[in-house]
């Protein structure tokens, strides 16, 4: 049991402000709901949307059917008007005709409010009436979300008793109240302030970075909480710079990140090189969207993977992980600073618009059981040493790391070939040293992260579907159907995208089909597991329009690729 509202309109309208009124308000009367938005590169104009899935429980897969359609512009009307469900309903103004038109005049009724540019939170009042919100949750709402005394918290509120009285005076034919739970506990709460709550809780303290949808919501959210979260957050000239700020912090022993698109993670490649040979930990969150260039700003995509697993000149270890929904990305990015520091390399966390600026009613994120270790040495523990080797060699290819000034020994770090004491070096021997010293950590980052791997189905009997990130939700839900319908396949979805397990070589060599389900162009996936010599896929399910799979679509397709 379900309803999904779609809110679509031109840019400025406040849609967005709207959607968001409506998922707390949802949220705080005991009803999950998941928003995603669709919105176009312009500051106005345009048609956007943002689709809100409401149930008794969490639903993250994405679809287009609409029980409700908040329609503000006659584009809304005609372009969205096909997605809404046969008993569904359009709430638009009254010049506006439709055959589905909900008895209520927003137009007016924001003429009344005091203001035309109310009529989306006159609309989201209405929908959360015919939802079963209560009258005091939206009220409540909508003071946190506007500065009382200001004229425009009372237009607002005023929208908001307008809307709510006028859907109660005219019910839609069909009812849209779901059961609801206790009200207490979840949050309401983006994918970027999800990952950025996760960077909070892996001990982050210092963020440099320079805004670039959809990395932007992550830097935003840990810049308004730097104070309470004693971090300090650095809007840097460029990407350039963002990344050597943080090879720099790095070094003087904080745990350090940036957040950034694929035109400003190539900008950071050489910094990420920098990186690698001083052997300094850094999270690096890369949120997708299409390409090349400029691409599709606010759009979606997984286009970044080898992206990611090739950037920067030279051989270094690296780690990419990659969360497949809201508290995935929390506890993900949480585990990038312990992995980043324990191994003393970069660790990529990628992301994509979809999960950045998506919305959800979330159960508090547990973090009882993160890891708090840290891995420098203690001032103890280098007092205690007659000297120090920043660059020890070592069989697992980890040297023991200590932050400068934290006792009497030199701390040495370069940009160049370096001896065990980190200073500069040409001595062909000791640059084999060092070759191998990586090769090493390289093999034990691919030891010590091996982990079973969670395949959904028998994948000796029926074909394998592979996908990894933001897909997780949609394909789930488009399994479940296609396995009701007596159509199985098994699934394997990889959120530790390198180093892959040794594990997936057999697996992948005895399935009798592989496919890959993936939202970019390129085949990010499927070119990966060829380029590794693990196993080319017979087919590639792809989403090239920089929007996300929805459940039924990707239903039929895997209906067909598996026929």
């Amino acid at each position: 049991m379900e309803a999904s509202v779609r809110i679509a309109g031109a840019a400025g309208q406040g849609i967005q402000t709207a959607a968001d009124l409506l998922g707390r308000a949802l949220t705080r009367s005991g009803l999950c709901a998941y928003l995603y938005n669709d919105a176009e590169s312009r500051i106005r104009g345009g048609l956007n949307f943002c689709h809100l899935r409401v149930a008794p429980e969490l639903r993250q897969g994405v679809v287009n059917r609409c029980d409700l359609l908040i329609a503000l512009t006659p584009q809304a009307v005609q372009e969205q008007g096909p997605n809404l469900v046969p008993d569904g309903w359009l709430l638009c103004p009254e010049r506006l005709s439709h055959p589905r038109r909900a008895s209520v005049d927003i137009e007016t009724l924001a003429g009344q409010a005091g203001s035309p540019k109310s009529l989306a939170v006159v609309a989201a009042a209405a929908a959360a009436c015919w939802l079963g919100v209560a009258r005091e949750t939206l009220d409540s709402t909508i003071g946190e979300l506007f500065s009382s005394g200001t004229p425009a918290a009372e237009i607002n509120r005023r929208a908001v008793e307008l809307g709510f009285e006028a859907a109660l005076r005219h019910p839609l034919p069909r009812s849209l109240k779901l059961p609801a739970g206790p009200p207490a506990g979840r949050y309401w709460i983006s994918g970027a302030e999800a990952t950025a709550l996760g960077a909070v809780a892996g001990g982050v303290r210092f963020v440099a970075g320079y805004p670039m949808s959809p990395a932007t919501g992550t830097l935003t959210a840990l810049a308004q909480w730097s104070t309470e979260a004693n971090l300090v957050v650095e809007q840097a000239e460029d990407e350039i710079a963002a990344i050597n700020m943080l090879a720099g912090a790095s070094y003087a022993g904080a745990r350090a990140m940036t957040a950034t698109s694929g035109g400003g993670f190539c900008l950071m490649t050489e910094g990420l090189s920098l990186l690698g040979m001083i052997e300094a930990p850094g999270v690096i969150l890369l949120a997708q969207r299409p390409g090349p260039a400029t691409g599709l700003p606010t759009r979606t995509a997984q286009g970044d993977l080898r992206l990611a697993l090739h950037a920067g000149h030279g051989f270094f270890p690296r780690i990419l992980l990659a969360p497949r929904d809201l508290a995935d990305g929390f506890s993900m990015t949480a585990r990038a600073f312990d992995l980043s520091e324990r191994y003393q390399v970069p660790v990529i966390v990628l992301t994509d618009q979809l999960l950045q600026e998506a919305q959800a009613s979330v159960e508090p994120f547990p973090y009882g059981s993160l890891p708090t270790r840290r891995y420098f040495l203690s001032r103890d523990e280098l007092e205690a040493m007659p000297a120090y080797q920043r660059y020890a060699l070592t069989e697992s290819g980890i040297s023991p790391m200590a932050a400068p000034g934290a006792s009497r020994h030199v701390v040495v770090a370069d940009s160049d070939e370096h001896d065990p004491d980190g200073h500069l070096t040409e001595v062909p021997a000791l640059a084999l040293q060092m070759a191998k010293k990586r090769l090493r950590k390289a093999a034990t980052l691919a030891r010590e992260l091996e982990a079973p791997l969670a395949v959904e189905g028998d994948p000796r009997q029926h074909a394998l579907v592979v996908s990894f990130g933001s897909t997780h939700p949609t394909l789930d839900e488009a399994r479940k159907k296609l396995v009701s319908a007596g159509r199985p396949f098994a699934w394997l979805h990889l959120d530790q995208l390198w180093p892959l397990p040794a594990s997936l070589r057999t697996l992948l060599r005895d399935t009798p089909h592989l496919l890959t389900v993936e939202n970019n162009v390129g085949g990010e996936l499927s070119g990966l597991l060829s380029q590794v010599g693990l196993r080319e896929p017979e087919s590639t399910i792809q989403r090239m329009d920089g929007r996300p799979f929805a459940v039924d679509e990707l239903e039929a397709r895997l209906r067909e690729a598996l026929a």
